[in-house]
């Protein structure tokens, strides 16, 4: 096997869990709203998938893919498919890193004893818009790495 297979593999099983990860969440999302009790309880479990499964899993995306332009001579940093990579990563990064991130904070909050519980129905329709947002950049980012538009 070579590094390049081995970086391939890390690459796509990292990608299939954000996907994966973040679309069930979003479901989960979707179904427990309307009550106050299931959207504490999905509140709570936010932080706790997003630093044990998402954010690992956004850092061996980016880390692979670079590696992987790096050891194989047939890709480079100047392609067309590899810059649109980046940028769709950096976009769905930053909606993660500022918007999501805050909003799954205050959610642990507001779930928190004694938080204001009526503010998470809110919340969770604003988390649920954004992850909407980085599922659907990492969707047209699954069709460029499929496609490869440009080579």
């Amino acid at each position: 096997m070579s590094w390049y297979n081995l970086l391939l593999f890390v690459h796509v099983m990292a990608a299939m869990a954000w996907v994966g990860g973040g679309l069930m969440l979003s479901l989960m999302a979707s179904r427990v709203r309307g009550s106050d009790t299931r959207t504490a309880d999905f509140a709570r479990l936010l932080p706790y998938v997003g630093l044990r499964v998402l954010m690992p899993a956004v850092i061996l995306v980016l880390v692979t893919g670079v590696a992987m332009v790096l050891v194989d001579s047939a890709w480079s940093f100047g392609q067309l498919w590899v810059l649109m990579a980046l940028a769709l990563f950096a976009i769905a990064f930053l909606v993660g890193a500022i918007y999501l991130s805050r909003i799954g904070i205050a959610m642990d909050r507001a779930a928190a004893p004694g938080g204001p519980v009526s503010a998470l129905p809110s919340l969770l329709n604003r988390w649920l818009a954004g992850y909407i947002v980085v599922l659907a950049v990492l969707l047209v980012a699954v069709a460029d790495m499929v496609f490869k538009p440009g080579t």
